[in-house]
């Protein structure tokens, strides 16, 4: 093969990359318009249907799963994610906390079962960000979001345990005094066995059982017992199994 030939295949081949370059970017010029057009649609549907579309659950999940599926917040009217708060939301206490606070308590109930709606505000910031790969909600937003939660009477004040704890209560604990001594003592481990709650307590043995039992039966604790260690009992709002 000679020397133009060669040139000449180059040059085919050339051309046909940069052919093939510019099919792909036009179709994804078309594909990009396409989610644009309905991004457009959505928005109008919205707003056509806004005071009706939650009274409607089949509508609403369908609704959701195309805002999913075009990367959008689940929250209707809301067609940016954002990810930290504002100047003006800081100052005037705007919309991201409120969105913020519905959606640690929808995830807080999500796992109230294995949590018995307590946990420690560490836990909260974690659950917060579990599925925010690289969009972290920083502590501060976290804690006023609680605030407002707060305010509107949907959660009680988060209470401060002995050790320093900060415990967020999703449903209404009532914690008697012996129980909050029992979450102050076991903040390090997560677990308590009732021969450690009399050593450092020194309670009775009746005392120490009755106060863990009620815990266990409020879903706050959970136990586990094994022949070799014996009977512990886990808080999974303190980060216990």
């Amino acid at each position: 093969m000679g020397l133009r030939e060669i040139e000449k295949k180059i040059g085919v081949k050339s051309a046909y990359k940069k052919k093939e370059a510019e099919l792909m970017i036009k179709d994804l010029e078309r594909m990009l318009e396409n989610i644009r057009e309905l991004r457009g649609q959505l928005k109008r549907f919205e707003k056509k249907w806004k005071k009706d579309l939650e009274k409607n659950e089949d509508t609403y999940k369908k609704l959701v799963e195309l805002r999913q599926e075009l990367g959008l917040p689940n929250e209707i009217g809301v067609y940016e994610w954002k990810e930290s708060a504002t100047f003006w939301d800081r100052v005037g206490g705007g919309d991201f906390f409120e969105r913020l606070g519905v959606e640690i308590l929808e995830k807080a109930k999500e796992v109230q079962e294995q949590t018995g709606g307590l946990m420690t505000l560490g836990e909260v910031v974690l659950l917060v960000n579990k599925e925010r790969p690289g969009k972290i909600i920083a502590a501060k937003d976290v804690v006023k979001a609680i605030e407002k939660l707060v305010d509107a009477k949907l959660i009680p004040k988060p209470r401060t345990l002995k050790s320093g704890v900060v415990l967020v209560e999703f449903i209404p604990a009532n914690l008697t005094e012996d129980q909050e001594e029992v979450l102050s003592i076991s903040t390090r481990k997560g677990w308590i066995s009732i021969e450690e709650l009399m050593l450092k307590t020194s309670w009775t043995q009746e005392r120490c059982e009755r106060v863990l039992e009620a815990m266990r039966e409020a879903g706050i604790a959970r136990i586990d017992a094994s022949y070799a260690e014996g009977k512990k009992y886990y808080f999974p709002a303190l980060g216990g199994r």
